[in-house]
């Protein structure tokens, strides 16, 4: 398998994850897969998606909609006018929405009525999210018009699923799905895959094989890039120290923080924060985020 998992983690104070795709020009997303819902709403241009190896050109004013588990990837052409927000929800949100969530995949109809609602909430959530830095209350408009897709889904986008793996690859996926929802929930500890081989009953040489095979990716790089995530929240919104924010995350010292963050983003820390202060991106503030 060529294709990696992804894990989405979403900020503090916000039921999903969301973003434009102007503030973050790639031009390449590779196939990957996570458990979370993914929706976005192209704005202008278009885009083309890969989603379990079926290709769809999604246009202006159009939805793509990426159920839970579907391997999926998008290029973009930067050379053109393009925009797309895309807002993306977190499976322990859909849990609490629909218990029975993973009997069920959500399918989009152009021609309902609900549809149109739909791309509407998004546009007026563009607008929002656009303005946000003139806005300080802006987190709860958004988590309302986050509740307000969510529920149009639940209730007008929903169907049940026919269960089409064998019963040998449900097993080991269900198992694969249980170790990422433990990573995730206890990535602050000193995790080692011995311990985690221990807390699944396996052998470290067939954790180390799982995550390969169904998350394209070894456990170390795993659990540095969830740690990665909520160091980068501190990184930018606090101003804690490296070691401060090393601690809080998870990471051994300073020094492993500083080589993982320049491995991922090829730049130190340091000189990150201070690019986006410099540019007046962020200001920090004592609070605390944990």
């Amino acid at each position: 398998m060529n294709y990696s998992h992804e894990s989405i983690m979403v900020p503090e104070g916000f039921l999903a994850w969301i973003y434009l795709h102007s503030e973050n020009q790639v031009t390449l997303v590779e196939d990957h897969w996570h458990r979370s819902l993914e929706l976005t709403l192209m704005l202008e241009g278009e885009s083309l998606y890969n989603i379990n190896g079926n290709e769809i050109l999604v246009r202006e004013n159009e939805l793509v909609l990426i159920n839970s588990g579907e391997i999926h990837s998008c290029q973009i052409d930067w050379s053109k006018p393009y925009e797309a927000l895309t807002i993306i929800f977190p499976f322990d949100l859909l849990k609490q929405s629909n218990p029975s969530v993973e009997k069920f995949f959500f399918t989009l109809d152009n021609d309902s009525p609900n549809y149109t609602q739909l791309v509407s909430i998004f546009r007026e959530t563009y607008h929002l999210f656009k303005k946000r830095a003139s806005n300080p209350h802006y987190q709860l408009k958004l988590n309302s018009a986050f509740y307000d897709i969510l529920y149009l889904l639940m209730t007008s986008f929903i169907t049940e699923k026919k269960l089409s793996l064998s019963v040998k690859s449900q097993k080991y996926w269900n198992r694969c799905q249980m170790i990422i929802e433990y990573v995730d929930e206890h990535y602050k500890e000193q995790l080692t895959l011995t311990s985690l081989s221990r807390e699944f009953g396996i052998s470290k040489e067939h954790l180390a094989r799982t995550f390969k095979e169904y998350m394209g990716t070894t456990f170390k790089k795993h659990l540095t890039r969830i740690r990665l995530f909520y160091a980068y929240q501190l990184l930018i919104y606090t101003d804690y120290s490296l070691l401060e924010i090393a601690m809080k995350e998870g990471f051994t010292d300073s020094r492993s923080f500083i080589n993982s963050f320049k491995e991922i983003y090829g730049i130190t820390p340091q000189k990150y924060r201070k690019t986006l202060v410099n540019h007046h991106i962020i200001r920090h503030k004592k609070y605390d985020l944990t």
